[in-house]
């Protein structure tokens, strides 16, 4: 029997399952016609890179938001993908981290922390930098929030913003980088003909969220379970309130908090691709799935499904399989995949869906 080749082996998270006979082949003729560089080729493509794993002390009225485990190893895994696999180069990348070293600092300098005024600056030297037709690639693991409205004649007085929460949150001079700013980040870049996918591995909202940490199952959740009512600055580094609000839709009806609308709502109108760790009801979880280190559930199941990377592969069959790992595992953590499900990955073309039925489990006895 002829030996079969070795799979191609990286830093990336390690597969729970019995990695395929051969890796795909990726021709540059078909790699050209789907828009895809050919593996380990020269690439168009940036990347922001935002990780938090550690929270400088907070008490809000509220609650706290915990330190979390596996948040910069997310991005590092990713990193290492997106070097080895797309040629990503040190000039096209930002990377904003809070590694935890044991202290209440993080090992970063303040330049290179996950605060709202680096998230906002990276945004907009990502989209400064690269050209129409190149592929930005938006990755962040870390906490998801939830806070009153800084556009309450949009969502209502009653309306929230969700957000990704900074590590510096336990200032009230901090402030969240909160859904409708993130839409007018992403709406510059579309407008700009940037190619964009945004992977966000966290709660959107911290509703289901029981327990931060479990430590009996090495398991955390990338949320909370309160709204964060602390008198922040309303001022948006991004734009006005009216600025804003546009696109974002109609306003909420009768102020109801429950007809604020979530970033993922506006991924297809938006032009750009959005894959989300669950619903805005749900928890975002991360796990030891090998070891003891922790990652976030989408982050290790997305990684593991793009080693099958090639100019075939689209969006909806990446999210498939995602879809079906994380519930075998979490069954009420239900990633979300928004925008343009049948455009290749890190490509520009889209093709005609197979339609197929993912199947989620199979019974032991067949």
């Amino acid at each position: 029997m002829a030996k079969s080749k070795k799979p191609a082996r990286g830093k990336t998270p390690p597969r729970t399952t019995k990695p395929s006979r051969r890796r795909p082949a990726a021709p540059k003729t078909s790699a050209s016609k789907a828009g895809l560089p050919a593996a380990g080729g020269p690439a168009n493509l940036h990347a922001l890179l935002i990780a938090c794993d550690l929270y400088l002390p907070n008490l809000l009225d509220e609650g706290t938001y915990p330190n979390l485990g596996g948040c910069v190893r997310d991005v590092e895994h990713v990193e290492q993908f997106l070097r080895r696999r797309l040629g990503l180069s040190d000039k096209r990348l930002v990377k904003l981290t809070s590694t935890d070293a044991g202290g209440d600092e993080p090992r970063e300098l303040p330049p290179s922390r996950p605060t709202y005024e680096n998230m906002v600056a990276a945004f907009t030297k990502i989209t400064d930098k690269a050209a129409k037709g190149d592929q930005v690639y938006l990755h962040y693991s870390g906490h998801g929030g939830r806070t009153p409205t800084i556009v309450p004649k949009l969502k209502g007085p009653k309306g929230l913003d969700e957000a990704l929460v900074p590590i510096d949150i336990g200032s009230q001079s901090a402030r969240y980088l909160r859904d409708v700013e993130i839409a007018k980040l992403l709406r510059t870049m579309v407008e700009k003909g940037l190619v964009v996918t945004v992977v966000l591995d966290c709660c959107h909202s911290g509703g289901a969220a029981r327990a931060a940490l479990r430590p009996e199952t090495n398991m955390a959740v990338r949320g909370v379970n309160f709204v964060d009512s602390t008198r922040r600055p309303v001022e948006s580094l991004v734009s006005t309130p009216e600025e804003l609000a546009g696109g974002w839709g109609p306003p909420a009806r009768g102020g109801e908090a429950g007809a604020t609308r979530d970033l993922v709502a506006h991924a297809e109108s938006l032009g750009y691709t959005l894959l989300a760790a669950c619903r805005p009801n749900e928890s975002a979880y991360e796990f030891a799935f090998e070891g003891t280190e922790r990652n976030g559930a989408l982050t290790y199941w997305l990684l593991n499904a793009l080693q099958q990377l090639s100019p075939e592969l689209t969006y909806r069959m990446v999210y498939d399989r995602i879809l079906a790992r994380v519930h075998s595992q979490f069954e009420k953590q239900t990633p979300l995949l928004q925008g343009d499900p049948d455009r290749v990955v890190f490509g520009t073309c889209a093709l005609k869906p197979e339609f197929t039925t993912p199947v989620m489990s199979v019974a032991a006895d067949g």
